[in-house]
């Protein structure tokens, strides 16, 4: 051995349960180097087949069953002690025998004082339900089916139809159907419209003369002194023409 190191062979290295010393071939893991089952083993642990599957977790309903509280199972110390004081009971070893026979459980204590009882709508309509009401269920057969599709192209084909008949009416009215934007225009330019006609009114129309606020309702009027001939007034001539002589 003391000559030159000898090479290891191939199928020496394979062979070897040394991690280190071991090589992975190419496209192939590492080979093992401990003891191990062989390929076909499945690992971890067996789940149980169990026979309840969906179908009849869908089909069967189970009420819950509420489990017994602690507060229920708990004993009445002190009904028990009076009641064995009642049978003769005089030292603790005839006592722990006795409560081995007795099952006295403790009383839930009501509310203080009586309380009135409310009333609930489950008290006169016992088929009366609470909670929010769902939606009704969407009618599949009738998606399915293309009822609605069908409804769609009747309504359609009912309108192509009356616009046929307008068409070949002769000298016919036939009505445009404007939308939101285009009716809007038209209010907005006949609004417009009727705002300029009547600033061109009132630009057009003759403005009243000045006049002081108290004149306003004054009836304009004219009166004549009459005429006086020889230092007397002319009173038939006055008359005649409307006037009155003053005296």
């Amino acid at each position: 051995l003391g000559g030159s190191p000898v090479a290891m062979s191939h199928e020496y290295r394979l062979k070897t349960r040394n991690c280190i010393l071991a090589k992975d071939e190419v496209g192939k893991a590492r080979p093992s180097c401990y003891d191990l089952p062989p390929s076909s083993h499945a690992y971890g642990k067996a789940v149980e087949a169990v026979n309840e599957g969906a179908k009849e977790v869908i089909g069967k309903w189970e009420t819950h069953s509420p489990r017994q509280r602690a507060e229920d199972l708990q004993q009445d110390f002190r009904a028990i002690n009076k009641m064995a004081a009642r049978n003769g009971v005089t030292n603790g070893k005839q006592l722990a025998d006795f409560r081995k026979g007795v099952d006295c459980k403790v009383t839930p204590r009501g509310p203080e004082g009586s309380l009135p009882k409310a009333s609930v709508p489950s008290d006169f309509d016992k088929s009366f339900a609470y909670g929010r009401k769902a939606k009704p269920s969407t009618p599949i057969g009738t998606i399915v089916g293309g009822a609605y599709a069908a409804e769609s192209e009747e309504l359609l084909q009912e309108q192509y139809r009356i616009y046929c008949e307008q068409n070949d009416i002769e000298h016919g009215k036939h009505r445009i159907k404007l939308t939101k934007a285009a009716t809007s225009r038209i209010a907005e330019a006949r609004a417009m419209r009727r705002n300029v006609a009547a600033a061109q009114a009132r630009e057009m129309s003759p403005r009243d003369q000045f006049k002081l606020g108290k004149y306003k309702k004054v009836s304009p009027r004219l009166q004549l002194k009459p005429l006086v001939k020889d230092g007397h007034y002319v009173q038939e001539e006055c008359l005649q023409a409307g006037f009155t002589t003053p005296r």
